[in-house]
């Protein structure tokens, strides 16, 4: 539902109120005072909505008359809070003193996981270990 409401926007605009029109455009997802807005830029007869994953140019009025105005857009509006990529979650730092722990290797050369450790670090370890 949230995307379709991004479509609507809650005021009535005219075509040429687009020119002067404050970004970010609150949309009928928005709620009240949420996220969900639009940026909407106009450059003489041009105008274009982005939400930041899509920019897509405004074409002519389907149907405009006061309260209700329908313009037709090329593209699906993508709003970024449901399908914007969010930077993955930081690491938990370790507490102060707590010990580093390290997968345990078996004799013949798997992790406690079962995953095979490569016979590089092997070698490795056995010259460190003096073998």
């Amino acid at each position: 539902i949230a995307l379709l409401q991004y479509h609507a926007l809650p005021s009535y605009y005219t075509f040429g109120q687009f020119q002067t029109v404050s970004n970010p455009v609150r949309t009928m997802a928005s709620g009240n005072g949420g996220p969900f807005g639009v940026n909407v830029t106009a450059f003489g007869n041009s105008v274009n909505v982005s939400t930041g994953l899509v920019n897509t140019p405004v074409n002519s009025a389907v149907y405009s008359q006061s309260p209700v105005a329908v313009y037709q857009v090329d593209k699906v509006l993508l709003p970024e809070e449901i399908f914007g990529v969010k930077p993955p979650a930081a690491a938990p730092t370790p507490e102060p003193g707590a010990p580093v722990s390290s997968p345990a290797v078996s004799p013949s050369g798997a992790s406690a996981s079962g995953v095979s450790t490569s016979s590089a670090c092997g070698s490795m370890a056995a010259l460190a270990k003096g073998l």
